[in-house]
């Protein structure tokens, strides 16, 4: 379960005596909000490895996560590596995408320091294009910084479609806000041409009619992100996953 669907909940109890809990869904931009086409990511799980499918896409993908604390827990490393291919529109063979995430803590009584900010990397080459990338990296600027949030900023440059990546951290229909990302925003240019939520099963939502190569660097970054463990929720407890 996601930290962002447990915050949720807790919110939901404390504002409103409801008598079922429905989960936390991310807040779109207005862009996105009434007209997004929407498709739902089926197969990734809590799992460690398996198949997916979103629209006319789909993959294997296979993933991991290590935590290494020493001298409890002075200091802390959490890696993470995620592999998948995808098929689909107008994709020669497969995209293979083989990414890796670090993070380093260093932690002092009650005061913790990252001495090597969050850093989520992806390689991603397929038949007949130029091997490119995907790059999220923590983003401590500016109010989410000053709060704490674990802000996440990147880009993804795919056959030649460039789109920049920012983490959302609120919840539709209220004034809450998460530590950690609810889910991500795709823009190009600065317009938003789509989103992933990734609370729970990952959903995929984008502009109608987009460009195809915009679509398909959009459900690159959007599975990568779906299946990424960010080390800013615990670690803990993954190894009795299956």
């Amino acid at each position: 379960m996601r930290t962002a669907l447990f915050f949720a909940a807790v919110s939901a109890l404390a504002l409103g005596g409801c008598a079922s809990i429905q989960p936390a869904r991310m807040a779109l931009p207005q862009e996105l909000a009434s007209t997004a086409v929407t498709l739902p990511v089926t197969g990734i799980g809590g799992g460690r490895s398996g198949l997916f499918r979103a629209g006319s896409y789909s993959g294997r993908y296979s993933r991991s996560d290590e935590r290494i604390a020493l001298f409890d827990p002075l200091f802390e490393r959490r890696d993470g590596r995620t592999d998948f291919e995808l098929t689909g529109p107008e994709v020669v063979g497969s995209i293979r995408v083989a990414c890796r995430a670090q993070e380093r803590t260093v932690t002092l009584g009650v005061l913790s320091v990252e001495t090597q900010p969050m850093a989520f990397g992806c390689d991603i080459s397929s038949a007949g294009s130029d091997r490119t990338r995907l790059e999220v990296r923590a983003y401590r600027e500016g109010v989410g910084g000053r709060l704490m949030r674990h802000e996440r900023r990147g880009e993804i440059t795919l056959d030649g479609a460039s789109l920049q990546i920012r983490s959302v951290h609120d919840v539709e229909g209220s004034g809450v806000q998460l530590a950690t990302p609810i889910g991500y925003v795709f823009e190009l240019d600065g317009i938003p041409v789509g989103a992933v939520e990734i609370n729970g099963s990952p959903v995929i939502r984008h502009v109608p009619e987009a460009d195809p190569s915009v679509l398909r660097a959009l459900t690159v970054a959007a599975i990568a992100l779906g299946l990424f463990w960010d080390p800013a929720e615990s670690a803990l407890g993954r190894e009795a996953e299956q």
